[in-house]
């Protein structure tokens, strides 16, 4: 097998260096779940890692992990990024204590549940700015600082709700269709500025967010929460929801040297469970 290079000059093929070492990478949505898997195994590859998110007790936490697990322990900031002046004074303050910005992995947003006719104009409101609006601001004031390093990386994390929709998850797959869209476009423009951008589709995967959906489709079908986790499940052909450490690997790899050709797609992190295209 014939060896190339990658963009910075190390070498491809032998030994599997992820080549993150030193890269400064901030987490949106780090405190939990997806955002906080994501955030270990970046700081086990040796990045320096900077965790946002709205909650300082669930800050707190995360970063006390993710230092007994690494030896590093992640600088914080508490925000809600869902507002552009808060993306904005995040990615200033972050960028100040890293020295730059190599990587941003935007693992914010969540959205309500329910037929149409249950979800209120407020619902609606909330889940488009949590989701879809939350990643777009933290992408508008990340990009001027990725853009100076010439080989930054965006993950965003989006669902995979986006290309399989289903009734009683509107609003999910609404600001996914949205954020899947984003992402393809983004990564166009930002190719000249060297900037890659990628998506990431997981579904479902144990935190506590997949919880809540399940007790949403419990309420919407009339079902206790545990027929309706296994209802959930059913189309997953895995049979199984991943663990929070399996999406972080992959956008670990997404944002690493080894990834320096792959932008503007979504990969399905999902058990099988998108059957698109």
């Amino acid at each position: 097998m014939r060896h190339g290079f990658l963009p910075n000059g190390e070498q491809a093929g032998g030994a599997m260096d992820l080549g993150l070492k030193d890269r400064a990478a901030l987490i949106i949505g780090g405190s939990g779940g997806i955002g906080r898997a994501a955030a270990s195994a970046l700081a086990a590859e040796g990045a320096r890692v900077a965790l946002a998110g709205r909650s300082r007790d669930w800050l707190e936490e995360a970063a006390g992990e993710i230092e007994t697990r690494t030896g590093q322990r992640p600088m914080i900031y508490t925000a809600d990024c869902s507002h552009l002046p808060e993306a904005t004074r995040v990615v200033h303050d972050a960028v100040g204590a890293l020295g730059r910005l190599d990587i941003l992995v935007n693992a914010i947003g969540a959205a309500k549940g329910g037929r149409l006719e249950d979800l209120s104009a407020e619902d609606w409101e909330w889940s488009l700015s949590s989701k879809l609006l939350g990643q777009i601001w933290c992408c508008r004031a990340a990009l001027p600082k990725l853009r100076e390093g010439k080989g930054g990386c965006i993950v965003n994390v989006i669902g995979h709700r986006g290309k399989q929709p289903m009734g009683g998850a509107l609003p999910a797959g609404v600001a996914n269709a949205g954020l899947i869209n984003f992402t393809v476009a983004l990564a166009q423009d930002e190719a000249p500025h060297g900037v890659r951008v990628v998506g990431i589709n997981p579904a479902p995967v144990e935190t506590r967010r997949l919880r809540e959906v399940f007790e949403t489709e419990a309420r919407v079908h009339g079902l206790t929460v545990e027929e309706a986790g296994r209802r959930w499940l059913a189309h997953v052909p895995l049979g199984r929801a991943a663990r929070a450490e399996e999406i972080g690997d992959v956008i670990v790899f997404l944002s690493s040297a080894r990834a320096s050709f792959i932008t503007g797609t979504v990969v399905h992190v999902d058990g099988g469970a998108t059957r698109s295209l």
